[in-house]
């Protein structure tokens, strides 16, 4: 359904098509099987209606229940403008009984309508009714803006109360003053909460600026997770941080939904900014609040994506290329090990006798198969080699430093990450990586000592450590950093991390 806009000067709504006010307050047509499931009235229902004696009068007056029981509304209509329920009710009540239809009078259809109200236990929505339904339409309208929703509401405490649904025009005209009265009231609460800075801060949002205004470049969300749209968002970020603080300060005063948030703010993106400025300016300012609150969550929403499919995409391309490296390696190894065969055969070939020198018999050796790949073979009948597959992994990580440094720092300076515990291993990790990036210096340059490694587990230490010339071990950076991404991912799709207020924000606060 297309986003329903509030007007700036009183009018009613546009709240529904025309083919959804059919489906609510048309006159029924019933099919084969609802004009046997609504018009079989038991017999509680045939005392009832017995009451008016003509047959044309109760014939009517079944109509009427019928159609009562399928909409909870009473409808206007001549009997020859139903001729089939008019059929199906004379062959099922009247089989004998033939006339002709005549018009009903007014005071006969309302009195019918009263029994009916009667027998259903329902009662026409008198003022006294309206005003509970108003104030309901006003309770509806602070926890979600839009119009089709208060009007659902409305609809549900109507069936509830048992009332006759008003007309759709009773509602549209309840439904607008309940949304008027609302933007009254926030436009109050935005006018005494905003400073002047504020203000001029908003009215920035609308300069006409060369090129686009500052609001439509904030409308434009990125287009993928290239390193060039991430680091337009990110200064996307930073140009409305400010502003989100503001958001954050004014929108509890508000006492309003998350709902009618994202709504507020989808009328930021469904207006001009034209069309902004000629509006009431305080509920100009109420939109912009809810658009920047919603806009910069969109924008770290946009920015922890990025993070976790880049993080999916290298670690599927190590995986990919390390199972393709344990398959090369074992191709390579039937094949060597055929040539091994050859050079057992040299101790069984009668051309080498006892006498023949071993540097002789090596020679041969050495030149059907190499002396390394000899060796290697040879470990491998040992069972002193294996094809490590994580090794191939972790050896294709080592290749893509570069790649996931580019596209993952920038979003780990502009995103601050938070845990319920804040000793949480890997928010110990998350952090230690963020400060050193912060302060230019290559975690090369860093003592193996100075890592918080609580977030490796031991299976992984064979991989992330190498041993230098002196004998000790030595964390391997790239491969540490890309595992933090790696366990930051884990953690943020399990929800025992998430993000905070950004960086950039808290630096300028």
């Amino acid at each position: 359904m297309p986003v329903q806009v509030l007007p700036a000067t009183p009018k009613r709504l546009r709240i529904l098509g025309d083919e959804e006010i059919e489906a609510l307050y048309g006159r029924p047509r019933f099919t084969s099987d609802e004009r046997q499931e609504y018009c079989a009235f038991a017999p509680p229902e045939l005392a009832a209606l017995a009451q008016f004696s003509s047959r044309p009068s109760r014939l009517y007056s079944m109509v009427q229940l019928g159609y009562f029981k399928a909409r909870q509304q009473f409808f206007v209509f001549r009997l020859r403008e139903v001729d089939e329920d008019i059929r199906y009710l004379q062959e099922r009540y009247f089989p004998t009984v033939r006339f002709h239809p005549v018009e009903i009078a007014k005071g006969t259809r309302l009195k019918q309508q009263r029994a009916i109200l009667a027998l259903c236990h329902y009662r026409y929505c008198d003022a006294a009714a309206r005003q509970h339904v108003a104030a309901k339409a006003q309770q509806a309208a602070r926890v979600c803006a839009k119009p089709v929703y208060v009007f659902r509401e409305l609809w549900q405490y109507l069936t509830t109360q048992r009332l006759v649904t008003p007309g759709y025009t009773v509602l549209q005209e309840m439904i607008g003053q309940a949304l008027t009265a609302e933007q009254q009231r926030l436009s109050t609460v935005v006018r005494t909460h905003l400073q002047p800075a504020d203000i001029a801060a908003f009215q920035r949002l609308l300069e006409d600026a060369p090129g686009l205004y500052a609001l439509t470049q904030l409308k434009h969300e990125p287009r993928d997770c290239s390193a060039s749209e991430i680091k337009r968002e990110i200064q996307r970020g930073t140009q409305i941080a400010p502003l989100y603080a503001l958001a954050q300060r004014v929108l509890p005063a508000l006492e309003i939904s998350n709902e009618s948030i994202k709504y507020y703010a989808s009328l930021v993106s469904y207006y001009s900014v034209y069309k902004l400025k000629r509006l009431p300016v305080w509920t100009a300012y109420l939109y912009l609040l809810c658009f920047v609150f919603h806009r910069y969550q969109r924008l770290h929403d946009h920015l922890i994506t990025s993070l976790m499919s880049h993080v999916r995409r290298y670690t599927e391309d190590a995986k990919t290329v390390a199972k393709d490296r344990v398959y090369t390696a074992r191709t390579e190894s039937n094949d060597t090990l055929q040539k091994a065969g050859h050079v057992l055969h040299l101790f069984t070939d009668d051309q080498m006798t006892d006498e023949t020198p071993c540097h002789d018999v090596r020679t041969h050796a050495f030149v059907i198969l190499p002396r390394d790949q000899l060796a290697g073979i040879a470990d491998h009948l040992a069972g002193t080699t294996r094809f490590d597959e994580t090794a191939f992994h972790w050896d294709h990580v080592d290749t893509l430093a570069l790649q996931f440094k580019r596209h993952l720092r920038p979003v780990l300076l502009a995103v601050q990450f938070a845990a319920p515990s804040a000793r949480h291993p890997v928010l110990e990790a998350v952090q230690f990586l963020t400060q050193a990036v912060q302060h230019g210096k290559p975690l090369s340059h860093y003592a193996t000592d100075q890592f918080p490694v609580r977030c490796v587990t031991e299976p992984l230490k064979r991989y992330l450590y190498s041993t230098d010339q002196t004998g000790h071990k030595r964390l391997r950076p790239d491969r540490y950093e890309f595992l933090v991404y790696r366990l930051l991912r884990d953690r943020l799709e399990a929800g025992d991390i998430f993000w905070v207020m950004s960086q950039i924000l808290s630096r300028r606060s």
